[in-house]
């Protein structure tokens, strides 16, 4: 199975997940890279309301093409109890370009995954094969490991 992992980060936190997941299934790495600069509070504060507005965010041309994969695994942080603006910019553009086969993962400091999650699902227009959500403090070390071992399973065996 070739699969892509896409994903947007603002602090580093999610790219580490992303990466793990990646290493996991082989698969290939697109980041989103921002247009604008989201360092500082201000870019905090931005950031989160453009999530609970669901703006798409304006990106950088991806290289990849998600079309020529079996899987694409999409991954981002939590703003302000939503997606992030970045990856709903990608969705916007991309989403009848994924293959039928689609899994989520997002980082969060404390929110309720469940709205980002069903954001995802209707941008891509499809159900997710597997979902996880890592609260910021298990984005690395033995928890992000465990969380990512499972996920990847789940992955494999649909």
């Amino acid at each position: 199975m070739k699969a892509l992992v896409v994903y947007y980060s603002r602090t580093g936190k999610t790219k580490r997940v992303a990466e793990a997941v990646a290493k996991g299934l082989g698969a290939d790495v697109e980041e989103i890279k921002d247009v604008r600069p989201r360092r500082g509070l201000f870019g905090f504060l931005r950031s989160g309301r453009e999530g609970m507005r669901e703006v798409p965010g304006r990106i950088e041309q991806p290289k990849l093409d998600p079309s020529r994969y079996d899987l694409v695994v999409l991954g981002a942080p939590v703003w302000g109890s939503a997606l992030a603006s970045p990856l709903r910019g990608y969705l916007t553009e991309r989403a009848k370009a994924l293959p039928q086969k689609v899994a989520f993962f997002c980082t969060q400091g404390g929110e309720n995954p469940g709205k980002t999650f069903a954001q995802l699902e209707t941008l891509c227009g499809r159900k997710p094969v597997a979902t996880v959500s890592l609260r910021s403090e298990h984005t690395q070390g033995d928890a992000l490991t465990q969380a990512v071992t499972r996920f990847v399973g789940e992955i494999s065996r649909s």
